[in-house]
């Protein structure tokens, strides 16, 4: 094949050379170099060519870039100024037609005035990062889903619908991160919706000490999902302290399961694994029993003899007028 090529080429080169000599008026022969550098010209694309051919591409994203500033404006309310800052923070180019899709659809949704723009000044990265379609399923998720108490649900709309489905999808896709389905995820805040309200550092370090710290897998938020609704230093780990210590000593007839945790009360907890063992008061928080005791007793003793209300001795007279009152009375 190189052989067949280095061929073609001599021929051609041979070609050209008598062509040029034919033309030349002087008798000195043309030079190999030359010969090549003009071979190279007449093969070379042209310049005009390769600018139309590019034209289109470079006209094609400044125009889609327009558009979304033109949308951003119309949805949100953002200058030019802002509008340019904003999509000088995007990944790539090729993000602008899902942009586009995703703007017409938060336009679409009748959100309250203002509200597209707090969103994207509270997490403008999670909002942009969604894909056409989540936004509308996010609210919907939150508008009837939700499986709490009406002070909570007003919490979590408390900055407007918009933030909350942010906050939602940021949520799902730290569990999803961590090994949970995104179905299964939302299930999660389905049941437990405090976990929108709570920081999503927060979040991530319950996570982090259910799978790291205490074994368990990530799976067991869909059967327990409150476990990410208590407090994990009151609630979590001084429960975790007593059972590990227990675990050392050999105090453990049977395995502790999740719903220990999370669903026994602290007084319930405390009858079956601390009070048994007095070394664990102090692990599990403090010296129950003492606190136990002193409910019953308000006050030190003797203290009742002050608040006894003083007698005063009745006199004739009293008894006299008292006597004449009742009479009137008649």
């Amino acid at each position: 094949m190189a052989l067949a090529l280095r061929h073609l080429r001599h021929r051609h080169l041979l070609r050209l050379h008598l062509r040029l000599a034919a033309l030349s008026t002087s008798n000195s022969p043309p030079d190999p170099r030359e010969l090549l550098r003009i071979e190279r010209i007449l093969h070379a694309p042209s310049t005009a060519a390769a600018a139309r051919t590019t034209q289109p591409q470079d006209h094609q994203p400044a125009a889609t870039a327009a558009g979304l500033r033109h949308l951003l404006h119309s949805t949100a309310g953002l200058t030019d100024a802002e509008s340019t800052s904003l999509l000088r923070r995007l990944d790539a180019p090729s993000t602008h037609h899902r942009l586009g899709r995703l703007l017409q659809e938060l336009a679409g949704l009748r959100l309250r005035e203002g509200e597209i723009k707090a969103a994207l000044a509270s997490d403008a990265e999670g909002l942009l990062s969604m894909h056409p379609g989540e936004p509308s399923r996010l609210l919907e998720f939150l508008r009837d889903n939700l499986r709490c108490r009406n002070a909570v649900k007003e919490q979590i709309l408390a900055h407007g619908a918009l933030r909350a489905a942010v906050a939602a999808r940021r949520r799902v896709e730290l569990l999803h991160a961590r090994g949970l389905t995104r179905h299964d995820a939302l299930r999660v805040l389905a049941a437990e919706p405090r976990a929108v309200v709570y920081p999503v550092e927060d979040v991530e370090r319950k996570v982090e000490f259910l799978v790291g710290t205490m074994g368990f897998e990530v799976r067991w938020l869909v059967q327990y999902p409150e476990f990410l609704g208590v407090n994990l230093d009151k609630w979590i780990i001084p429960r975790h302290n007593v059972v590990e210590h227990l675990r050392s000593v050999g105090g453990l007839g049977d395995s502790v399961e999740m719903k220990h945790y999370v669903r026994l009360s602290r007084r319930r907890f405390y009858n079956m694994f601390v009070k048994p063992y007095p070394e664990c008061e102090r692990i599990f928080g403090g010296m129950v029993r003492e606190r136990e005791e002193m409910v019953g007793r308000r006050y030190p003793t003797g203290l009742w003899k002050l608040f006894t209300p003083a007698k005063h001795e009745r006199t004739q007279e009293e008894v006299a007028n008292m006597k004449l009152l009742v009479g009137s009375l008649r």
